[in-house]
């Protein structure tokens, strides 16, 4: 069997155009990373505080280690630093607006947002939000669960709402929505829209210091520990929740930390830090009277 070779012309490989290389996909650096926060706080409730301080002691004893896999003090979030987010966003300081809002939508997706400009917003929201409720609402923190899951590990616990339906639950979450959607139609925030979830975080694997591996803790033992304190003997899915094992795959449990006001909220400073360790809230409008 003949077999011919053709030698390529070295002429024409030289005319021949290089293909232009596929564009890599966007960094995560070049998304502006959030300085601000809107959100319902909870940490100006000291009952709340203490009893967040109770449970952090109980999985992690004062000067003792802990036995729970990945678990360690400064991942805890401090109490006083409770919130509920509603959405998150990349404002700039010094930016002038071009134009005074009302309300933006002009190329909204590539004009540079102030934190003047997040704040005039909010405050146009206030009647809405009024004609919701023109009373503090109450929420109860009555399911404690987990995000960002693996196997038996997780990155984030957080105790909120159950998944029970209330009108105060109802007007809460109609606040929630009303709030996220003007400030992602006017182009603050970017991320996509989800439905509403309240969770307030109590422990977060992404604040480990020093950032090492383990990132994600047991959260089972957790549970446990949870459970031994409520919900009440009485609960006839007390006994058998409190009995969890390994194989269990419950990503949340009932609880009860209470049930506190939602009476305000708050636009904060990411990072920041009051004379308590709190947020630093920028700008608040009222939810009811307070």
């Amino acid at each position: 069997m003949e077999v011919s070779l053709t030698h390529p012309n070295p002429s024409s490989s030289r005319s021949r155009p290089r293909r232009a290389p596929k564009s890599a996909p966007k960094a995560k650096s070049d998304i502006p990373r959030p300085t601000h926060f809107l959100s319902f706080p909870l940490g100006h409730h000291p009952p709340l505080c203490e009893r967040i301080r109770r449970f952090h002691s109980q999985i992690i004893p004062p000067g003792d280690t802990t036995v729970i896999e990945g678990l360690d003090q400064s991942i805890l979030v401090d109490p006083r630093r409770l919130h509920l987010t509603i959405g998150v966003m990349a404002l700039s300081l010094t930016e002038p607006s071009p134009a005074p809002p009302p309300f933006i939508s002009d190329d909204s997706n590539s004009r540079v947002r102030t934190v003047s400009d997040a704040i005039a917003l909010l405050q146009t929201l206030a009647p809405d939000i009024k004609a919701i409720s023109d009373e503090a609402l109450r929420l109860p923190l009555d399911k404690m669960g987990v995000l960002k899951t693996q196997r038996q590990q997780a990155g984030v616990l957080y105790v909120g709402p159950s998944d029970a339906v209330t009108e105060e639950k109802r007007k809460v979450i109609r606040i929630f929505d009303l709030v996220a959607q003007r400030f992602r139609q006017e182009g603050f925030i970017l991320e996509p829209s989800r439905p509403a979830v309240l969770h307030c975080t109590l422990i977060n694997a992404s604040h480990r210091k020093p950032r090492r591996i383990p990132r994600a803790f047991s959260y089972h033992e957790i549970f446990q520990q949870a459970l031994s304190e409520g919900p009440s003997s009485s609960d006839p899915n007390s006994s058998h929740q409190s009995k969890l094992s390994v194989q269990d795959n419950l990503k949340s449990i009932p609880v009860d930390f209470g049930t506190w006001a939602i009476s305000e909220i708050q636009l904060c400073k990411m990072g920041s830090r009051g004379p308590e360790n709190e947020y630093v809230s920028v700008a608040s409008i009222p939810i009811g009277s307070n």
